[in-house]
Formats: C-alpha cells, structure tokens, sequence
C-alpha cells in the first residue's frame, strides 16, 4: 500500500541539468524540528538519484548527477554524513513514503525557514523549483559548488552562495566566484587563514561565537540576503566525532591544487573493481 507522509514532499523529479540522469527533489521536516545544531528549526531540501542508493552513487561517482564536479564528494570532504539523513530521504522514496507536491501545498513553505540542498547542489535542479519556495519563505539558505559550471543557471546568483575552498596561498576559487560576480562562502583551514576585507565569519560557527543558527541568519541566500558581504567558515563537519582525518585530507588536496597537480578519483577503476566483486 502506497504511504502518504505530508512529513516529506516530493517537490520536483526529472533530468539533473548537471548530466541528464533522473533525480529527485526532497522537503522534510515540514512539520518537526531539525536535529542540526547549526541549522537550527528549517525545512530541509534533500537533492537525490532517484533509481540509486546514494551510497553506491557515491562509491561508482555516480552522484555526479547531484553533486556535480564539487572536489568533496570524490574525496569524502563533504560535511553530509550519507548514512544518516540521505539515505532515510532516499528508502522513504522507494517505500513512497512521501506527499507529491501540490500548487495548494506552497502554503506549507510560506513564512518558513528553507535550508537548499541539505545534500545535493541546487544547480542540479531547474531554477523555478527554488524560486517558487523561497518567493514565499522567511529566511532560506542555498550554497552550490557549480558557480563555475556553464550549466550553472547565473539567477542561483541571488538564492545560493558561490561555495569556495582556500589554504593560505591558494584562493583561485574565491577570487574568480567574486568576478563573477557572486557572494561566496568560503572555506578556510584555520583562523590562520584571515577573513577577507568583504567577509565575516559565519555566526553559527565556532569562530563566530555560535551566535545565531542558519534559521534566525538567513544571510546565506545569495543576493537577496540583506546582508551584502560574504561569509567564511573555518573546516569542520564532525571534526570532534570523527578525528583529523577529514581536515588531512582536505589539507591533502588543496595542496594538490596549489601546486597544480591532480586530484580526481579513478572512478572508471573502481567501477569495474565492483562489477568484478559484484559479478554483474
């Protein structure tokens, strides 16, 4: 028997822009509270393959269709744990354990609090998805890591912010994100790593003295935040539960990139290494 969860709404399904390949459109928590510490009480967009288990999405590199060329998801820098919220979002859709979405069903969103892409890149999504639930929300946040990506739609400019990785000595990404001429969020190693004359640190981080959660913020939502200059946020991501091992390879990569060398995974290797497991 099919499941109606008005918990979750699936609010948009179709070809990725990123590769053509099928992904879905997620909203949940529509009527319960986050469990995000940082986040705080929004409704959280979940961007997903919709015929793959995002795990094995992301062991073949298939999550390309929803995460596009961001480096964290070849290199398990992404602050997502795929083992909690994606992979609920996903057996909830195969179980059909969700409401489709409705025009009648934008009042749930308006006034709300809307975090963009919990996982997933919003520039895998048309751009009409996103402007129909945040033209009615409160506050939204949105980040993606395809602003330099020509089918990056460049309206993401005034909902999203450009995300960008730097080292100290390596800031290629910020500088071209902000010729481009979108608001960035940065992310830098360590205090060491100093804000930029048009940054502040993210108020709900650490540095930032945990000040306020995403849903009171809202500064991270592109152009249409009144808050006009960039945000940067020291690394973390589960640092305290999980160890260094994060932060060293992260350190490992944009090193790499410093130095112009390659760091993209072999994806057709390991492919053909779980075929052979696999037999199939």
């Amino acid at each position: 028997m099919t499941k109606q969860n008005n918990q979750r709404i699936l609010l948009w399904q179709g070809k990725s822009l990123l590769d053509g390949e099928r992904i879905i459109a997620i909203a949940t928590g529509i009527d319960s509270k986050s469990e995000n510490r940082k986040t705080g009480k929004m409704i959280q967009v979940w961007i997903l393959k919709a015929d793959m288990h995002p795990m094995l999405a992301r062991r073949l590199g298939e999550d390309f269709s929803v995460c596009g060329n961001c480096m964290h998801r070849e290199n398990s820098t992404c602050y997502v744990n795929l083992c909690h919220g994606p992979i609920n979002v996903f057996n909830a859709f195969i179980d059909r354990n969700y409401k489709e979405y409705e025009p009648s069903d934008i009042e749930l969103f308006r006034g709300r609090n809307i975090r963009i892409g919990a996982y997933g890149d919003p520039a895998a999504v048309p751009f009409e998805v996103w402007e129909n639930i945040t033209s009615v929300a409160n506050k939204f946040t949105g980040y993606t890591h395809q602003w330099d990506n020509k089918v990056c739609d460049p309206r993401l400019k005034d909902i999203c912010m450009a995300s960008v990785d730097t080292i100290k000595g390596y800031y290629n990404e910020y500088v071209k994100a902000q010729k481009m001429g979108w608001r960035t969020f940065r992310v830098r190693e360590s205090l060491d790593n100093e804000l930029k004359d048009n940054e502040f640190a993210c108020p709900a981080s650490k540095e930032g003295g945990e000040k306020v959660q995403c849903d009171r913020c809202g500064a991270c939502s592109g152009w249409s935040s009144s808050t006009k200059k960039s945000v940067a946020i020291v690394l973390h991501a589960d640092s305290e539960a999980l160890g260094p091992w994060r932060f060293n390879r992260f350190m490992r990569v944009m090193k790499l990139r410093l130095y112009k060398k390659g760091w993209r995974r072999n994806y057709k290797s390991e492919r053909k290494q779980f075929k052979a497991i696999c037999k199939f």
